[in-house]
């Protein structure tokens, strides 16, 4: 493609590129970066972590509205929107990740909020707000976060209430009428008492037309507000609080993409090629629904909805105890609501279940209580660094979910799975991890973390009278499982010089198990097993020229065992989770950045991979996986290529940014049986931005574009629909502060 030729051939002439840091300094050299990728503050050059981490400027640049737009700037991750229900993320890192939102499965990329865990995926996809910096790990996450998760963690990490009143804002219009504002407001109390307030408000009319009757589809109507204060009792103790509270109403339907149009297409795009053939035209009668209704009620209506509402607490008391020992006492309380009503099929002849309709609905209540307690302690002059605690995490979901048919010929649905259901984790959990400098620059990291989670579920499946056909007892697997699990991890760095790191590292994690809530009979309602992975790593962290070159360079290879699949058999609407066998997955992560001028700094970031199935499991077999398979959304190369260019504009008494950069995903499958429809032949997107700042920051402004070029693609195939990327969407931009 003539788009990734020209990416590879301008990285081939530049002299290097950013991916992760890229504020400018006035004495010419690249920002020191500090992460908090081993629970303590670190410069990420000495840290021997594969993380990439986001500033705010660079998430303003980059235009990341929202944590889906991660996937652009991070090196081996693949995400995109899960199937109809758009606030749901499914993130792949290193190959790693998961399509299935059901409360019995566990994500294996984890998101954190300021160290709270997020368990569930239904909420993921965040509108970011007032962010200082988003940090992302790439491989298992064994040791010292808050549950194991075997692919990563993204940790958002908000800004802190300041001493001083500030107040600051952005407006925006943009294409599909999409109309965007968030803002923020610090107002001191007292020096012991500061607070601060933040805000948002997304809509707009959606980017999918229908050829029938001209409604739009896939619109975004969401806002969210959050409170936080910092109370500093004594010099010692700092006391955050926060709490939030949201709405949001955002869908991801599907549509055709190829062949001709005709008139009875029901969800084609808005522009060109993507109103394609065999539309969407069992969404005739569908509209938007209305707050307060549950999903068969939606669908009784005639409706189609996907609504996701809750509110999250959380409080940090860090503790200064003494020169060399902090304590962080982190309690965390969410509450997450998720009903919806998914449209899967249409009518067309591609539809190979020969069925007119297929509709998922959903109400789901989330509730998670998550206790930690963190020592950090420093000893022999800074030469040995312990990061050591226990965390306690009470999680309970009730969901009622249901499957619904309609025949060609035949007038209304039928209900075909009907079910209710309640399942609860409990897990505690000791964590360590000790970094000793042995002697001048070589240092040796010792990690290991203890883990016991037990999981019950609760399950009664109805009939379409509402008479219960089955429930937990008559599943053939227990209803309740127990895990202990110790997970280590070791590490070596030896810095070669001031500029130069190197390091190797050993780490072993899991995800837990769950059960197949899916099923549609008893003897199918089946548990799964625990995945386990042990993934070895090098890498260099380097600075030339300066401090004006940056680069990171990562090489890793990963075994993982009992593998967790979700997945759909051939030819069926049957869902099926299992342990789908061992995979391997090797490859290296490079990230380069370069301050060329005072003023330009440019970037790349890229990823390899090569996965395989080392073997597969009779169920996996039996499912229609082969010799041949290879596992899913691992696209043998990602690129991001891009630059950032500010210069003073002395006239106007402001500075003139120019951000722009190209993305590439090469082809990979998204169907884990690796049928022919779900081969993606790769993509490339385009991101431009141009703005001015006034000299004093108290105002801006800024036109951007994301997937600038329309590139038309799209990022799953389910069922015989395709769901698409999102169009070219552009939007002008007004911002101020005052302080």
């Amino acid at each position: 493609m003539t788009l990734r030729k020209s990416l590879f051939a301008s990285a081939a002439m530049m002299a290097a590129a950013l991916p992760s840091s890229g504020a400018l300094s006035q004495d010419m050299t690249l920002e020191e970066i500090v992460v908090t990728a081993q629970r303590r503050e670190t410069s990420l050059q000495e840290t021997p972590v594969a993380v990439t981490a986001l500033s705010a400027l660079q998430i303003e640049r980059q235009q990341v509205t929202e944590t889906i737009d991660l996937i652009r700037s991070i090196p081996n991750m693949q995400g995109n929107n899960n199937v109809t229900i758009g606030l749901s993320n499914s993130y792949f890192l290193r190959g790693i990740g998961n399509t299935e939102s059901i409360a019995t499965f566990d994500v294996p990329v984890g998101t954190y909020v300021d160290d709270i865990y997020i368990a569930r995926q239904n909420g993921n996809n965040i509108e970011l707000v007032d962010i200082e910096r988003i940090e992302v790990l790439r491989g298992p996450q064994g040791t010292l976060f808050g549950r194991n998760t075997t692919g990563g963690a993204i940790s958002i990490i908000t800004r802190k209430p300041q001493d001083e009143f500030e107040a600051k804002g952005e407006v925006s219009y943009g294409r599909f009428d999409e109309i965007r504002g968030k803002g923020s407001v610090n107002i001191p109390i007292s020096d012991k008492v500061l607070t601060g307030v933040s805000a948002y408000y997304m809509n707009d009319d959606g980017w999918m037309t229908s050829l029938t009757t001209g409604e739009k589809y896939n619109f975004q109507d969401a806002w969210g507000i959050r409170g936080a204060v910092r109370v500093l009792p004594s010099d010692n103790i700092t006391w955050d609080v926060s709490a939030d509270y949201s709405e949001t109403d955002h869908q991801n339907l599907g549509a055709a993409v190829d062949g001709p149009a005709s008139q009875t297409n029901r969800s084609a795009s808005s522009s060109g090629p993507w109103q394609g053939a065999n539309g969407r035209e069992n969404f005739t009668d569908l509209v938007p629904c209305k707050n307060g209704d549950t999903a068969l009620d939606w669908l009784a209506n005639g409706c189609t909805a996907n609504e996701v509402y809750g509110y999250n607490i959380s409080s940090n008391i860090g503790i200064e105890a003494s020169d060399n020992l902090s304590i962080n006492i982190i309690t965390g309380y969410r509450n997450l609501d998720h009903n919806f009503v998914s449209p899967l099929l249409d009518n067309n002849p591609q539809n190979s279940l020969g069925l007119d309709e297929f509709f998922l609905t959903n109400n789901g209540s989330h509730n998670q209580f998550s206790q930690e307690v963190k020592f950090n302690v420093d000893a022999m002059d800074g030469r040995l660094n312990v990061v050591t605690g226990f965390f306690y995490m009470n999680e309970t979901n009730f969901t009622e979910f249901s499957d619904l048919i309609r025949l060609p010929g035949l007038p209304g649905n039928i209900l075909t799975a009907d079910r209710d259901m309640e399942n609860n984790t409990e897990s505690f959990a000791w964590y360590g991890q000790a970094d000793f400098e042995i002697v001048d620059n070589l240092t040796l990291t010792a990690g290991l973390r203890w883990t016991d989670e037990k999981k019950t579920v609760d399950i009664d499946f109805l009939n379409a009278a509402g008479a219960v056909i089955f429930t937990e007892d008559d599943i053939p697997s227990p209803d309740q499982f127990t895990t202990v699990r110790w997970t280590p991890r070791f590490a070596i760095q030896y810095a070669v010089s001031d500029d130069v790191m190197v390091y190797a590292s050993a780490t072993n994690g899991f995800k837990s198990g769950g059960w197949n809530a899916r099923s549609t009979t008893a003897n199918s309602f089946r548990s799964f097993n625990e995945e386990k992975v042990w993934s070895y790593e090098a890498g260099i962290r380097s600075e030339f020229l300066d401090n004006r070159l940056r680069l990171n360079l990562t090489a890793y290879d990963a075994n993982y065992d009992d593998i967790q699949i979700a997945t759909v058999l051939p030819n069926t609407a049957t869902f099926v989770t299992e342990n789908g066998g061992d995979t391997n997955n090797r490859g290296a992560e490079l990230e380069l950045s370069a301050l060329v001028t005072d003023g330009l700094t440019v970037f790349l970031n890229a990823g390899y991979m090569d996965a395989e199935f080392k073997s597969l499991s009779d169920r996996a077999l039996a499912s229609g996986f082969t010799s041949d398979t290879v596992p899913v959304r691992s696209p043998d190369y990602t690129a991001q290529l891009g630059f950032s260019y500010v210069t003073a504009l002395q006239s106007f008494e402001g500075d003139l940014n120019i951000n722009a950069d190209i993305a590439v995903t090469d082809n990979f499958h998204v169907n884990n049986q690796n049928g022919p429809s779900g081969f993606n032949l790769g993509y490339e997107t385009v991101n431009a931005s141009i703005g001015y700042d006034s000299e004093d920051g108290s105002w801006g402004v800024s036109l951007g574009c994301k997937n600038c070029l329309n590139e038309k693609y799209w990022t799953t195939d389910f069922l015989s629909t395709r769901f698409l990327g999102d169009p070219m969407r552009w939007a002008l931009r007004l911002k101020f502060a005052y302080n």
